[in-house]
């Protein structure tokens, strides 16, 4: 199930705040990855990781499908490039990526998109639905975006009878629609590292954003 090049994004499940690593499969073995040294997303500085470190694992493979399994670094040893050994489990243990975990409503709402680093021009566009976990948006079609990619997004969220709220929050690609429409794409998100204010706020307006549209419902 698993092939040398697909995407590999590691999260360390004992830090205290969202630490992400991005790498690439080298080699597949029995219960073992050989993976290339793997740079942090926040700062694209290569990261050095521990022997025992435990992870939770996200594979992106070619078909665009996501699977997560948990894993420990065992070593490192050189082969034609230097790698990390990690543990694998076996394909049995791979389980696909439920993302749903909150129900999306379709909503418009502004998004700014910023890269972390210089891969693709800033750009503001809208939301085509939302929820506290994640959120579709029209992306230019010209950019660069790869499922396990992380970017920085700003939301703002109107609610009635007050101020806006605004959401800055990091966020990872999860799909990508090959559709496209006027020069525009659907890209799905998935937010990285929210507070409890921020996913309070997300949840909110999802719950706002329902009633609305039952209440048209009902009246149409």
């Amino acid at each position: 199930m698993l092939n040398v090049g697909d995407v590999l994004i590691l999260e360390d499940i004992d830090a205290k705040d969202v630490k992400r690593y991005k790498s690439k499969i080298v080699e597949v073995r029995n219960e073992e990855l050989y993976i290339d040294y793997p740079f942090d997303e926040a700062t694209g500085k290569t990261s050095f990781l521990l022997n025992d470190q435990k992870l939770k694992a996200y594979i992106v493979t070619k078909e665009q499908n996501v699977f997560t399994f948990y894993t420990s670094i065992i070593g490192r040893k050189k082969i034609e490039i230097p790698v990390i050994i990690m543990s694998f489990p076996g394909n049995d243990s791979l389980e696909k990526a439920q993302r749903r975990r909150y129900v999306r409503v379709p909503s418009i709402v502004d998004v700014a998109v910023h890269p972390l680093f210089d891969d693709f021009k800033p750009f503001t566009t809208t939301s085509l639905d939302i929820s506290a976990g994640g959120i579709a948006i029209l992306a230019p079609q010209e950019n660069d975006f790869i499922i396990g990619k992380t970017i920085d997004i700003w939301l703002v969220l109107p609610f009635e009878g007050e101020t806006h709220r605004y959401v800055k929050t990091k966020a990872h690609i999860i799909r990508v629609n090959s559709q496209v429409v006027d020069g525009k794409q659907r890209v799905s998100l998935e937010f990285d590292g929210l507070t409890s204010i921020q996913r309070q706020d997300l949840i909110q307006f999802s719950f706002d954003q329902q009633l609305k549209h039952r209440r048209k419902g009902m009246k149409n």
